[in-house]
């Protein structure tokens, strides 16, 4: 593990600081929460983001609210994504992450101030198929938080060609010639994240950039190669979080280095330069995406789970979700009346930090009895 001194994060009284663990041979970047003035063993939630996310896309939120309940957090980064390790940057392999979530397991199962059997996953889009898998694999997991899950790749793959075929076809064609040169060393072509509906995004729909992009800390820069061609295309501009801000002087030097420097598609520095981030991922991920069904892990295990679905969610349709429940008594489901991307923020937010606190609350309660 490697780490640095603690400090406050900014308007709480919540302490955190940067810790890592491996994972194969590279690093996992992390926070690893305390609540403060806390005695003994606590709980532990471990959380991890969504497709091509990163950690300070409102994840923070949620820790922060965690923590408050008396509860350490660890919040990472997946590798080749963020603040982690991993080469070529901004690759998503879907077994790599999902042995990022056993790695980090093991890592907080290492620490003295973890209650071992109170250790809970929470995963949020992606990450929230990720953790159903995952919990299917190690049975010591005592809770479970889906948040707008993937479940379903061929389900999330037929919305995806009602919002867009041609962006599902220009998808496909870059997938097959970036797995190609995959196997002879090429660099990743690398397509969005988040798009809007004619983008050959991952993401793609008329609230995906705007919705996306609002989970981006207020300030954050895109590049100037970015920023020029958003200039040129005054529709996808106004679809932008106003979170978001663009490279205005000719000439200044690209914000990022490293970090998808090569895509056009957004390649984004924090505020005060403290993350890099890009909207890209390497387009071999778009021939896996239809095969992967995390959902149909639930019927594995018998872990206490929480889904929140989304009801208008197209990304990670929620009738889906909810058939890989049916009949599942481990399985409690709260819907939320919005989009994939609005669980994040404002009152969506709010109900649903309150429900998975709720649930965390009576399974970490439940634990500690079964146990005693």
């Amino acid at each position: 593990m490697a780490s640095s001194g603690p400090d406050k994060h900014e308007g709480t009284a919540v302490q955190r600081r940067e810790v890592a663990f491996a994972s194969g041979t590279d690093m996992c970047a992390a926070w690893l929460y305390t609540p403060p003035n806390s005695r003994g063993p606590r709980p532990m939630v471990i959380m991890g983001h969504g497709l091509g996310a990163v950690r300070e896309m409102r994840l923070d939120a949620y820790a922060e609210r965690f923590t408050a309940a008396g509860w350490s957090v660890l919040v990472f980064d997946y590798r080749h994504l963020g603040a982690s390790g991993g080469a070529p940057r901004q690759l998503l392999d879907i077994g790599k992450q999902r042995a990022d979530w056993h790695a980090a397991l093991a890592f907080v199962r290492t620490l003295p101030e973890v209650d071992v059997d109170r250790i809970a996953l929470w995963g949020s889009s992606f990450g929230g198929g990720h953790v159903l898998q995952v919990a299917s694999e190690d049975t010591r997991v005592a809770a479970v938080v889906a948040q707008c899950p993937f479940t379903d790749g061929p389900a999330s793959l037929r919305s995806r060609i009602r919002t867009g075929p041609l962006s599902v076809v220009a998808l496909t064609v870059a997938g097959i010639l970036d797995t190609v040169g995959s196997w002879f060393g090429a660099k990743p072509i690398l397509l969005p994240m988040a798009g809007t509906s004619w983008m050959p995004a991952f993401v793609a729909s008329p609230d995906a950039l705007a919705g996306a992009s609002a989970l981006l800390p207020a300030g954050t820069r895109l590049s100037q190669r970015t920023s020029t061609l958003v200039k040129r295309l005054p529709s996808v501009r106004a679809q932008v979080s106003k979170n978001i801000e663009l490279t205005e002087i000719d000439g200044e030097k690209e914000p990022v280095t490293g970090v998808g420097r090569d895509s056009i598609w957004g390649v984004l520095r924090g505020p005060d330069g403290e993350f890099d981030a890009a909207n890209a991922l390497a387009a071999r991920l778009a021939l896996r995406l239809p095969l992967d069904r995390p959902g149909r892990a639930l019927a594995r295990f018998g872990t206490p789970t929480l889904l929140c679905v989304c009801d208008n969610d197209a990304a990670a349709p929620a009738k889906t979700t909810k058939r890989h429940a049916r009949g599942l008594v481990h399985v409690q489901i709260q819907n939320y009346p919005c989009d994939h991307f609005d669980i994040y923020v404002g009152e969506h937010f709010e109900r649903a930090v309150r429900d998975q606190l709720d649930f965390l609350a009576k399974q970490f309660d439940n634990t500690a009895h079964n146990t005693q």
